[in-house]
């Protein structure tokens, strides 16, 4: 959970006007959000005027940020009331198809996957609504047209819930009532493991940590004699930043190749004539061994750089599942009344093919819902190193 209120109930202010005026000069996706922004400004300014304590601004602000259907848009102060990341704070991802929700992947050794949720079971009710109803009470209200993103991020952020609150949801077959998702932490940023000769490494959720690059050169050397090396990514739903990622990817380059094309579509720019290329430098020793990665709905935001950037620099075979999805790189602001932090993305970022990062696939897709074993992502990824 992040911080505490840090603001007296009548410091609210304008806010919400404020950070409406920088979401429109600075949001990179606010194009494809569709979004009435006068109907936006005349709810929520009326609703933080409104507000009579700190924890119904906030309240405010939380349902304005829903309002861009985007979970790559956070505020850094929260309550036991506020809403859990996605995909942060859950174990689960679920999707819309022709009007009814579908659990499509689940996070191995969870509280829901011990439950019994499995991928393609239909969710019915979410806290006694009916699924149709729960989303239609929850989703922005200020979308010009509809919009079946925001239908498909109003259902996860249901089925994610709040941090005081139980999940209760209702499948076909059974109901499922689950503590708030505490997403399990690792004493270690990296770790790692053999199987078959070929050494697999595994990020801990651990890309915003500066230890991490010494630690993933240590767990290099040790892997040292293994024939063939994977990197799983499926445990950077966190994200993280470039100083960190960038020096691990180096590891496994020569020269000084481009990883990922960013572009800020700023007035009178166009994609992709105004873009440009993120590079990253080679950093010493080489791995020469061949190498793949490992990605789900679990890898987010630099992790899912890293994937793109493996896959474009044609250093690594991507094997897994669509991932998080999350929209850009972010910056933060600082709401000049309540001093809460919100970070938004401002750069688009693509592949190197000019596919938006968002909407990339690995190009070997593992379908969960019919794939068999324990981990068939690992299992796929060992037999395209062994062809």
């Amino acid at each position: 959970m992040a911080s505490a209120l840090p603001f007296p109930a009548d410091a609210a202010g304008s806010d919400i006007a404020w950070l409406i005026d920088e979401m429109v000069a600075k949001y990179a996706y606010l194009r494809d959000r569709h979004i009435d922004l006068a109907r936006l400004r005349q709810i929520y300014v009326a609703e933080e005027q409104a507000a009579t304590d700190a924890r119904a601004f906030l309240g405010v602000l939380e349902h304005f940020l829903a309002e861009f259907h985007d979970h790559h848009i956070e505020a850094n102060t929260n309550n036991n009331r506020s809403p859990q990341l996605v995909p942060t704070g859950t174990d689960l991802w679920a999707v819309m198809r022709d009007g009814r929700a579908f659990i499509d992947q689940v996070r191995p050794d969870s509280p829901s996957s011990h439950a019994g949720v499995r991928i393609g079971d239909e969710v019915l009710t979410i806290g006694g609504v009916p699924v149709k109803a729960a989303i239609a009470a929850h989703a922005p209200r200020c979308l010009v047209t509809r919009d079946p993103e925001a239908d498909d991020y109003t259902l996860r952020v249901l089925l994610a819930g709040t941090h005081d609150a139980h999940r209760a949801f209702t499948l076909r077959d059974r109901k499922i009532d689950l503590p708030p998702y505490v997403a399990p932490k690792s004493d270690a940023l990296v770790t790692h493991r053999m199987i078959d000769g070929i050494g697999v490494i595994r990020i801990e959720n651990s890309l915003g940590e500066d230890g991490l690059v010494a630690a993933f050169d240590k767990t290099l050397a040790d892997l040292s004699q293994a024939r063939a090396l994977i990197l799983d990514l499926r445990d950077t739903q966190s994200g993280g930043n470039t100083e960190v990622a960038e020096p691990i990817m180096g590891r496994f380059i020569t020269g000084r190749p481009g990883y990922q094309r960013v572009f800020d579509p700023g007035p009178g720019k166009t994609f992709p004539e105004d873009s440009w290329v993120r590079w990253v430098r080679e950093r010493g020793p080489t791995v020469q061994q061949k190498l793949a990665v490992l990605v789900n709905r679990w890898t987010g935001s630099m992790g899912e750089g890293m994937a793109i950037g493996f896959d474009g620099m044609k250093r690594g075979t991507v094997v897994g599942t669509r991932m998080a999805g999350l929209c850009g790189a972010t910056d933060g602001i600082t709401l000049p009344n309540s001093g809460i932090g919100v970070h938004f993305p401002t750069e688009r970022l693509y592949h190197l093919d000019n596919t938006p990062r968002e909407k990339w696939k690995p190009p070997v897709l593992v379908d969960l819902a019919t794939a068999k074993g324990d981990d068939p992502i690992l299992t796929r990824a060992l037999e395209v190193l062994k062809a």
